[in-house]
């Protein structure tokens, strides 16, 4: 079982000792701050032309942020990995279709939607989970089949290894590699976004896309920490998934109305 106090008394990742630390009405005030700061992010992409550059900038922070939430919620008890892993896969593949209809004509027919990151990763520590060694190789073996189609509108490389390193942290037997996964967290973190666009604008891509996805989340985390210790969230357990979905649904429609 995850222990706060381990986290919240190690010197070196105050970020995510405050993550661990939070009550469940925080961490549904982060998925909010999260949630619209993706839609703000894709209603930039989908209908502003020229694009707002704060909102792009903004929008860089809600793949962490839902990261960062989905790792913590990992490994609490109540459900198996499996278990966790199959939800994951049957709203990845249920998405899939509001995310092409929004996303139709802008990424390649093959592009996967950004919950194929969360469920690669959980099949990945499930089977790890079940069979040891050959289920680690047979995880990876699943994320390299993810990277391609991943890459185009869902981080690719850098997604997956964000994601892996976060789950990995909050692992409750890995205590002792801390360290080395948050070196892999902020080379993650610093590379997720603008990275082929650095040579070419460089201070441009520094000050829109790598400092807001390495600077906004812990700000976010900062600010909402100790606002309610002990309060109970206020959202439904699967509004997330609901939300990505429904929110993919309706860009689509408006996009084929307009």
């Amino acid at each position: 079982m995850l222990n706060p106090l381990s986290l919240k008394n190690s010197p070196r990742t105050p970020v995510l000792s405050l993550a661990a630390t939070l009550s469940p009405r925080e961490l549904d005030v982060v998925k909010l701050v999260a949630l619209l700061a993706m839609l703000g992010d894709h209603i930039n992409t989908l209908f502003l032309s020229p694009s707002r550059p704060e909102l792009y900038a903004l929008g860089r922070m809600a793949f962490p942020l839902f990261t960062l939430m989905w790792a913590i919620n990992l490994h609490r008890p109540g459900r198996s990995l499996q278990a966790r892993a199959n939800r994951c896969w049957l709203w990845a593949v249920a998405t899939q279709p509001c995310f092409t209809l929004a996303f139709y004509g802008l990424v390649p027919w093959y592009a996967l939607n950004i919950l194929f990151v969360f469920a690669g990763v959980t099949q990945l520590l499930a089977l790890t989970d079940r069979a040891g060694r050959r289920g680690t190789l047979a995880g990876l073996a699943i994320l390299v089949l993810l990277l391609w189609p991943l890459t185009p509108a869902s981080y690719g490389l850098q997604g997956l290894a964000l994601a892996l390193c976060a789950a990995l942290y909050f692992h409750p037997g890995l205590a002792r590699y801390r360290q080395w996964l948050t070196g892999g967290l902020c080379v993650s973190l610093l590379t997720l976004n603008g990275l082929s666009l650095l040579p070419q604008w460089p201070l441009a891509t520094l000050v829109m896309a790598v400092l807001p996805t390495v600077m906004l989340p812990p700000c976010v985390l900062t600010a909402v920490t100790g606002q309610s210790p002990d309060g109970r969230r206020f959202m439904p357990r699967s509004f997330f998934w609901w939300a990505y979905a429904g929110h993919l649904l309706l860009l689509g429609l408006v996009r084929l109305v307009l």
